[in-house]
């Protein structure tokens, strides 16, 4: 099997010649060698044996790419001279199978390397839980869940307790986490993802006594109902700006409604900005907006 290995830093001219190499030293290796963090998140990381990569990125300090990074099965981390101080011990402490400061000896990275695919190729290997019985349940499971409204989709009747919601979220969420399902093909940890994808968001509706109650609300209207729509029009006066998803956005509405109610209207137009950058096409956020437009006298 070819190895891969893939390489994230600034320095373009060391990238370069590092990846040179990379491929010179490995035998039968693929090199990927990039300055951007985004180009790697299309890719399907587990399948590299290792990623080299610089203390300083475009993006800023390496910890801010640490989760993209510890999708693959090995790093080593390097030190650059303009970047933040670190340890060997720290670079251990965040999972780094190796830590090297800049300027190096390509001897010992290289050895170093060498080390970590050997060990690499003792370690892989397909999960005990994939087994034939799993992929037939995971299949069958993944082709039927839109036709599951969320009570369907965790197995429970409409009158459970929240009780009921969490542990069966929870048994869920353990047997298809995607970190269970790093080696296997990709269209098995695919469903994993999509299926744990939907468990939160059934989760997030379920485990929230106002968005139930909606959703309760709409499965006695349309008894064909599966998923919630956050921005369907619903007759619901408690709490409106619960129909804003986005966490952040639904904070700023809270503030707006907060600022009109004080009738500061040129505070709540701001929030109102913040909120409707995080979320698009929301009939609640809009209903707002024209109203503080109105008191402000702007068309």
């Amino acid at each position: 099997m070819k190895t891969k290995i893939a390489i994230l830093m600034n320095d373009e001219k060391y990238l370069r010649s590092l990846s040179k190499f990379i491929s010179s030293k490995i035998t039968d290796c693929e090199v990927l060698a990039t300055t951007e963090v985004r180009e790697l998140t299309t890719l399907d990381l587990s399948s590299y044996n290792l990623i080299i990569v610089s203390s300083l990125l475009t993006e800023g300090v390496w910890l801010k790419a640490l989760p993209v990074i510890r999708k693959f099965q090995n790093f080593i981390l390097l030190g650059m001279q303009d970047g933040p101080e670190l340890s060997e011990t720290i670079a251990q402490k965040y999972g780094a199978a190796a830590y090297f400061r800049l300027p190096l000896s390509s001897d010992a990275l290289l050895k170093s390397v060498s080390e970590v695919l050997e060990k690499s190729a003792g370690k892989v290997k397909i999960p005990d839980i994939i087994t034939k019985d799993f992929i037939e349940t995971i299949n069958e499971f993944f082709r039927s869940m839109d036709n599951y409204n969320y009570y369907q989709f965790f197995d429970l009747k409409q009158d459970c307790t929240i009780e009921d919601i969490k542990k069966n979220y929870i048994a869920m969420a353990r047997k298809y986490h995607p970190d269970k399902f790093r080696n296997v093909p990709s269209e098995i940890k695919t469903m994993a993802y999509e299926i744990t994808k939907r468990a939160n968001e059934a989760y997030s509706v379920l485990s929230h006594p106002n968005r139930k109650s909606i959703y309760d609300k709409m499965l006695s209207e349309n008894k064909d109902l599966k998923r919630f729509d956050f921005r369907m029009k619903v007759a619901y006066e408690e709490n409106p700006e619960d129909t804003v998803q986005n966490e952040q956005a639904r904070r700023f509405a809270k503030l707006a409604k907060k600022a009109m109610d004080q009738n500061d209207y040129r505070s709540a137009l701001t929030q109102l900005k913040m909120a409707m950058s995080m979320e698009k096409n929301s009939t609640y956020l809009t209903k707002l907006m024209d109203e503080v437009k109105k008191n402000l006298g702007m068309s």
